[in-house]
């Protein structure tokens, strides 16, 4: 399935405040998604707040038993007194300094994952008007890595031998008649074939997060997998 919705599945959330254990690229995908997502991170915060609120009710004795979808109705309950006291200002802060190969469209905490694991980018061919940059890749051959396409540009008909989760950066793409631009998460699995759009005016960049190789029906992309690595 693909969720072609903007955010990530509710377990990313709910994970995420309870402090769950992530890999490396899943917890450097939510945290960038989160940082670049105004709405995402209100989204977050809410869940983290009312499940500690949730958490103050239920006694010693008493079991916990309580799921997304009761969080998200208390969450609607409160939603004037936070509305009250919360005038939803943003704090400013001074980002960290980036190397000068670093887009300035990167999340700081990307740049500090970048700059901490000494990684240099090296963006690589992926094919025409697209490029790769490897960022971490784990045992299980889950990669996370950012990607940068031309406007324009049209990635060919594809599927998928795993979850792919791709957080856009800067620029924007279409799949099918949906829009996805900064901050946007599209999520698919492997029942989820499709063409992608890089929309027109400026350069898209984009941070994925993929469990196994694309899938691609053209022999000819299928022998290109060999050098790109996907």
């Amino acid at each position: 399935m693909s969720r072609r919705g903007y955010f990530l599945e509710e377990s990313w959330y709910l994970d995420h405040a309870a402090g769950a254990a992530m890999t490396p690229g899943q917890d450097m995908l939510l945290r960038s998604h989160l940082e670049v997502s105004p709405q995402a991170r209100a989204h977050a915060d809410s869940m983290a707040r009312i499940g500690g609120a949730l958490l103050e009710t239920v006694g010693d004795e008493s079991p916990l038993a309580f799921d997304a979808a009761d969080i998200f109705a208390l969450d609607a309950a409160r939603s004037q007194t936070v509305a009250a006291t919360d005038d939803g200002a943003e704090t400013d802060t001074a980002s960290p300094a980036r190397s000068a190969d670093l887009p300035n469209c990167l999340p700081d905490v990307l740049c500090e994952f970048i700059d901490q694991a000494g990684i240099k980018l090296r963006w690589e061919f992926l094919g025409p008007g697209l490029k790769k940059a490897m960022l971490w890749r784990s045992e299980a051959d889950e990669r996370l890595w950012l990607l940068r396409a031309r406007p324009g540009v049209a990635i060919p008909h594809h599927g998928h031998r795993g979850a792919e989760l791709t957080l856009v950066l800067q620029g924007s793409f279409l799949d099918g008649e949906q829009r996805y631009v900064r901050g946007d998460v599209e999520e698919a699995d492997t029942e989820v074939e499709h063409d992608i759009q890089i929309g027109d005016g400026e350069e898209c960049i984009c941070l994925a997060l993929t469990v196994g190789k694309l899938r691609f029906d053209d022999p000819l992309l299928r022998a290109l997998q060999v050098f790109t690595g996907l």
